[in-house]
């Protein structure tokens, strides 16, 4: 059987705070302040309904591989892309110890079996309560409430708690496809690019072999990545599709690096090739990156996006 490959998925998911404290809690509602995403309880029952309420998708099972293997797939897994309600998915739970109806540990034990990142605060008096629920595998992460770094440190640990939770969603790709995408060199540019531009949802395409990639207002671009036989898998399909010249020449020069969207590679007669210059990857030889702007995205329009389902 073929290695699998999780694939680059990341979009904004919900967080679930919980605290009696009406102070505290809004204290947090100041550091995170999304509330479309973020939901703020003070009882925990209601906290507790709510979590319950968002149903969670079940990572593919060894079976699914089996048959994706013999149906001669190059991914499994269902398209995040395709799903509007992804993005009230909870990420992560995050619980103070000390409450009157229930105490943060009880509490997410009775939530233990939900696919999201369980985070306690504590004082200072809890803390070997803590340290015994996370060694015991109740809790994944705990911070004190008192100290002066906890707004910062918490937003990390979310920042992880999402891509985790998405990346669960990721396409597991089949036959090796993909796998620069999944290469650590590859997926920090990813980051770079779109911390750079202001990205907030990307999805690996399966039919593209391409990150389709958003920004806030929903406006979509393309990242690609090369490694030398993809150059090389591409400047052969352009050659023997009689492609033009100059983009043959240009490919096998690395002068240009062309996107062939929405398909994955040349087709004849396809004009109006998009093309931008190709960026080293460092630390990876012959492997290259670019970044492109759809300026027509007829088809992206009907995708679900951040930017719609905020505005919904």
């Amino acid at each position: 059987m073929q290695p699998f490959v999780r694939q680059p998925v990341l979009y904004p998911v919900s967080v679930v705070f919980v605290d009696d404290n009406p102070d505290f809690l809004q204290a947090l509602r100041g550091a995170f302040p999304d509330e479309r995403l973020n939901r703020f309880f003070t009882h925990p029952q209601a906290a507790l309904d709510f979590v319950s309420s968002r149903d969670a998708e079940t990572p593919p099972m060894a079976a699914d591989y089996f048959g994706a293997e013999k149906t001669g797939g190059n991914a499994i897994g269902e398209d995040a892309l395709a799903d509007p309600a992804r993005f009230e998915a909870v990420g992560a739970v995050v619980v103070d110890f000390s409450m009157p109806e229930v105490d943060g540990i009880q509490f997410l034990t009775s939530i233990r079996n939900a696919n999201c990142t369980k985070i306690l605060l504590t004082g200072i008096a809890d803390e070997r309560e803590a340290v015994a629920a996370f060694n015991a595998g109740l809790i994944d992460c705990y911070l004190k409430k008192t100290d002066a770094e906890m707004a910062r440190k918490l937003a990390t640990v979310l920042d992880n708690a999402k891509r985790k939770c998405c990346a669960a969603r990721g396409h597991i790709s089949l036959h090796e496809a993909g796998a620069t995408y999944r290469d650590p060199r590859v997926v920090k540019l990813i980051d770079e690019v779109a911390a750079r531009e202001g990205i907030v949802e990307y999805y690996w395409r399966p039919n593209q072999d391409a990150v389709l990639m958003f920004d806030a207002a929903g406006a979509p671009s393309v990242f690609l990545a090369w490694s030398e036989e993809d150059w090389s898998f591409h400047c052969d399909i352009v050659s023997d599709a009689g492609g033009p010249a100059e983009l043959r020449e240009g490919m096998e020069a690395r002068r240009i690096m062309p996107l062939f969207w929405p398909s994955q590679a040349y087709r004849p007669g396809l004009a109006d090739v998009r093309c931008a210059a190709p960026l080293p990857v460092p630390g990876w030889h012959g492997t290259s990156y670019s970044w492109i702007r759809l300026d027509d995205p007829a088809t992206e329009r009907e995708l679900s996006t951040w930017a719609k389902w905020r505005h919904a």
